[in-house]
């Protein structure tokens, strides 16, 4: 693998931490907050809710930006705080980004949990900072729904112990093209990893990187219109190997033309693995946690696989 920033890894959780719950993207149900906390209760954290005061802001996004913002960068700097965890996506993390310090986040080097929207946030973290994310369990949908909803192994796993995660357990993972492929976990949802391109934050893969991006609902030629807008932007340059979720609701309704066919139109010449159906972000199934910003293998031969080879927390 070629030379990278050096890896920050956030402090391994333990039993007893305080974890806060960030609202930093869409408004969510206050009731998944509180069946979120409730479960993190039952893991043995004791989570600490954070609404966003004041502040004009659409109806859409939780709270004003600046009040966002705020309320994030207090939790970096609070002692007492162990870990950060979006109680949902939806719309409004590129907003906070103007008002984020690079610096302090290296410095704090906390542990930040969420999908979806939240996409922008992780990004932040483990391209411009250089720290440990976690493509995780946010309260809505996730933690509020308990194992039904997220998969509390490699949840308790990657936040928890200082040791790699090993082979992902993706049995329905299936290999699209084969090949072997060994770089940084980077990635997140499709559909924020191209809405960042052309900005001050925009998404990158600076090193031999295995690309892992998830999406929901997308119609097929919309995921090769991002594909292909990575593509021509030279994201892909760097990227030795590719992991797709399940992309559920993705396929044409009438059957016409699947999720799969699309984005294999859009990387006809990409010369690694691609393998799908890896239950991470936008899923059916239990969700998988995965870090990013670490070292990970991608195999697609007989079989499917996705190994992460470095511990993600210390």
């Amino acid at each position: 693998m070629t030379s990278r920033r050096p890896l920050l890894r956030p402090r391994a959780l333990r039993r007893g931490d305080r974890v806060a719950l960030l609202s930093l993207a869409s408004p969510p149900r206050q009731a998944d907050v509180e069946a979120g906390a409730d479960e993190l209760r039952a893991l043995g954290f004791e989570p600490v809710i954070d609404d966003v005061a004041g502040g004009t802001s659409a109806p859409y996004v939780a709270g004003g930006a600046a009040e966002r913002a705020a309320l994030l960068r207090a939790r970096l700097r609070d002692d007492t705080v162990a870990a950060i965890v979006a109680t949902r996506g939806g719309y409004g993390s590129a907003h906070v980004l103007p008002w984020l310090d690079v610096d302090e986040i290296r410095a704090t080097r906390k542990l930040l949990v969420g999908y979806s929207d939240i996409t922008a946030l992780l990004d932040v973290w483990t391209g411009a900072a250089g720290v440990v994310s976690i493509h995780g369990p946010m309260a809505e949908g996730r933690l509020a729904r308990g194992p039904a909803g997220y998969d509390r192994d490699s949840f308790l796993r990657v936040t928890m112990e200082p040791t790699p995660l090993g082979v992902v357990a993706a049995p329905e993972a299936r290999v699209l093209r084969r090949g072997h492929a060994v770089g940084v976990l980077r990635g997140g949802t499709l559909t924020q990893v191209a809405a960042l391109l052309g900005t001050p934050w925009a998404f990158a893969a600076p090193e031999d990187t295995v690309l892992f991006l998830d999406d929901v609902n997308e119609r097929p030629y919309r995921i090769d219109r991002m594909l292909l807008q990575l593509r021509q932007a030279g994201v892909l340059a760097r990227v030795r190997g590719i992991v797709f979720n399940e992309l559920p609701g993705c396929d044409e309704p009438d059957g016409g033309i699947g999720a799969c066919e699309a984005l294999l139109h859009a990387l006809d010449d990409f010369d690694g693995p691609i393998v799908s159906g890896v239950p991470s972000g936008h899923t059916a199934r239990p969700m998988l946690t995965l870090p990013l910003g670490v070292s990970a293998t991608v195999s697609a031969g007989a079989q499917a696989s996705l190994s992460i080879d470095e511990a993600a927390v210390e």
